[in-house]
């Protein structure tokens, strides 16, 4: 008697096929093998299969025994350096048949050029956005100088009337400070409008993932203080005497 056929499906499978089923022991037929009822044995976890940009989908694993193909795929798992182990994995196989012509490389290397596209946009809109958090520390910096050079009378005044220097820097720190935060409000929101769009760019993390978005808003806000002290720092230095001369 010949044993039955089997399969190991994901997730997707199980989901779209059997809903809230126990898939373990249902059968499925292939079209391009009709009238062979495959029996579900086992299910697996959701995997890329063609590109990591995929959307999850149906897929099932059959045994070699089974269903021959002429090229196989083996793929092992090691806690260490897998370079160490390629010598004897092409031990292995080769005592299982030494006329067996094997290809064994490191996944990192493998998936090497399949990720360069997206690395190197990755590295662009990374330098797009270091660039771009350059500008806006230099508009800020510009922003704040022309803001303390046009009150530099007021500040005079104020410390002409017991102001202390703390009081200005700390005062001309949270004016600068509301305009930044008013465009970071402004930015995320925009950015998480625009981000729904580059969903099938992205993998490993989601669009709307909020330690990203968090950092973010903690980088621009440090980065708006940094450029906030400098012209800061200088109204509070202004002499009272010489500030209640300027027009």
């Amino acid at each position: 008697m010949s044993k039955p056929k089997v399969a190991i499906i994901n997730e997707t499978m199980a989901q779209q096929f059997w809903p809230g089923q126990d898939p373990i022991g249902k059968t499925v037929s292939l079209v391009s093998q009709p009238g062979a009822d495959i029996q579900v044995v086992g299910v697996v976890q959701d995997g890329k299969y063609t590109s990591l940009t995929e959307e999850p989908q149906p897929y099932l694993c059959r045994p070699i025994a089974q269903f021959y193909a002429g090229s196989t795929t083996m793929i092992v798992r090691t806690a260490g350096d897998p370079n160490k182990l390629l010598a004897s994995i092409r031990g292995e196989l080769q005592q299982m048949d030494p006329h067996m012509p094997i290809s064994a490389v490191p996944l990192t290397e493998k998936l090497a050029l399949p990720l360069l596209p997206a690395r190197i946009t990755a590295w662009l809109f990374g330098f797009f956005g270091l660039l771009a958090l350059l500008l806006a520390a230099i508009g800020i910096y510009g922003v704040m100088s022309f803001i303390v050079s046009r009150r530099t009378h007021e500040i005079g005044v104020r410390m002409a009337l017991g102001a202390e220097s703390s009081h200005v820097l700390r005062l001309t720190i949270t004016q600068g400070l509301t305009l930044s935060l008013i465009g970071t409000v402004i930015g995320l929101s925009a950015a998480l409008a625009l981000t729904q769009s580059m969903k099938s760019m992205l993998y490993g993390v989601s669009a709307t993932d909020p330690l990203t978005y968090m950092g973010v808003a903690v980088l621009l806000i440090g980065v708006s203080v940094l450029a906030c002290y400098l012209p800061a720092r200088r109204a509070a230095k202004i002499s009272p005497m010489i500030a209640l001369r300027t027009n």
